[in-house]
This record gives structure tokens, sequence and C-alpha cells, in this order.
């Protein structure tokens, strides 16, 4: 008897304490990344999260003084600031607009058109304060995880097969100026070749001729003298 009640009123404890905790709502979760610059602090990353490759996002930059939960925010926060997206080693600048609803909060929106890592590169002064860093934003993602229905594959497959038939193009247009520039390259060594033979031609058989006359020349003379000899 005395170990039931026990039992009953552990039970009840339990009861009690499940009923005072708070209600449990899961948070998002975000990819936002803050970094701290003196005494304020930037936050980068996208809108919607995750991201996928060929829908609209935009990219989110947060300037506060202090902290950005209840920090004081900046007025014209960027203005002394360049903002670029980077993918690769391409690049492209951003233009930055002030929320209306969100103090301190700008967005620049962007389709990200590929799958992979996007950073975003920050320099410049708010405040007088110098910023010069990078931000790695959320990987994105391929958006074949929530289309529905699936779409064919078939335009973009023409799309891709077009792409490489254009890129084959020029690649063969390429080497065929290579060749063609090639061949005239040959053609004037040749040439040159042959000019230097034709003179080379010209002064063998002057000098050929040279010297028979001066062959000529000493057999006359020689003849001369031995002639002039008999005669004495």
């Amino acid at each position: 008897m005395k170990t039931r009640i026990i039992t009953l009123s552990l039970v009840f404890m339990m009861l009690l304490l499940v009923m005072s905790l708070p209600p449990f709502t899961p948070k998002s979760v975000s990819a936002h990344i803050s970094k701290v610059f003196g005494n304020y602090t930037v936050e980068v990353g996208w809108a919607n999260e995750p991201a996928f490759a060929g829908q609209v996002n935009t990219i989110q930059v947060i300037v506060k003084k202090d902290n950005v939960d209840n920090g004081t925010a900046i007025v014209d926060a960027l203005a002394n600031m360049q903002i670029s997206v980077k993918y690769g080693t391409v690049s492209k600048q951003l233009d930055f607009v002030a929320s209306d609803e969100v103090l301190g909060l700008y967005s620049s929106p962007l389709i990200p058109t590929r799958v992979g890592s996007y950073n975003v590169a920050m320099k410049g002064t708010v405040e007088g304060q110098n910023i010069d860093t990078e931000y790695a934003l959320d990987d994105v993602g391929s958006s074949d995880i929530i289309n529905f229905p699936q779409t064919s594959d078939t335009s973009s497959n023409i799309g891709q097969v077009g792409t490489i038939i254009s890129q084959l193009t020029n690649d063969i247009e390429d080497a065929k100026n290579s060749a063609n520039s090639a061949a005239q390259s040959v053609a004037n060594v040749v040439k040159s070749f042959q000019e230097v033979k034709d003179t080379t031609d010209k002064l063998y058989m002057i000098s050929m001729t040279g010297i028979g006359i001066g062959v000529a020349g000493i057999v006359i003379a020689v003849f001369a003298i031995s002639r002039k000899g008999e005669k004495i």
C-alpha cells in the first residue's frame, strides 16, 4: 500500500512538471553568419533558406551597433561599402535596398543559377569602422528536390546540347584559324628559304665564273710567258 502511494505521488509530480513547462515551438534554422567589427555587428545570409538553383532569392545584410538582436540600427550603413557575390572565380556587384519594416536590414535580390557554394565579399567602412571580409553563404541546392511534378529533361538536354555544339563550333573555328595562321607561316618560311636558295645559287654561279676567269687568266699568263721564253 505504501509503495502504491509513493508511485502515485511520483506520477502526479511528473504531470505537474510537464504541465508547467512552456509549449515547445521549433525554431527555424538560420544559416546567417554574424561577425563583429569593433562596436558593430554585420550579419549576412539568404532570405530564403535553404536556397535552390533557379529560384528567386535575396541576399540579406543586417548592420547594427552592438548586437543584431537589440542593437542600434545604422542609417544608410552600406553607403561606403562595396559588396559583391562570388561563385568560384566569377563575381557580381550587388546593390542593396534598405528595408522599410526592419531597421538595419538591407536586401539585394538574386537568382543563383548554379548548385554550389557562394560567398559575399564586403569592403569599406561603417561610420569609420573598417570592414574587409568574406561570408560563406549556405550552399545552393538543386531545385529538383522541390520540383513537383518533375519537368521533362528534354528541353534542358536540348539546351545543353546546343551549348556544347556552339562551344565545339567555336573551338573548331579557332583551330581552323590557328591552322591557317600556321600554314601561312610555313609558306612564308618556304618562300624565304627559296629566296635565300636563289640568292645562294646566283652567288655560287658568280663565284664559279670568277674562279673560271681567274684560272683562264693564269693559264693564258703561263702560256704567254712560256712562248716568250721560246722566242728568246
